[in-house]
């Protein structure tokens, strides 16, 4: 079996990626608990819509990711 090697720009720039995500839903999970700890409903919803934001921004990391090792594959 060959194994895939990336060229150095493309490995960190998909780890940068993946960790820029990861960064992000932790992000999201903290607008989350503020969320259901906090006794001001406006702020609770806002918390809510941050950490909605926070996840479909980490959704689109990970596509761009995705597309990132599809397109270094040889092929």
């Amino acid at each position: 079996m060959r194994s895939r090697v990336l060229e150095p720009g493309r490995r960190s720039a998909i780890c940068s990626f993946m960790k820029m995500a990861k960064a992000i839903r932790k992000q999201a999970q903290t607008a989350e608990r503020v969320a259901t700890t906090t006794a001001d409903a406006i702020v609770a919803n806002q918390m809510r819509s941050l950490a909605r934001a926070f996840r479909s921004q980490a959704d689109i990391l990970k596509k761009k990711e995705k597309k990132k090792k599809k397109q270094s594959r040889p092929g």
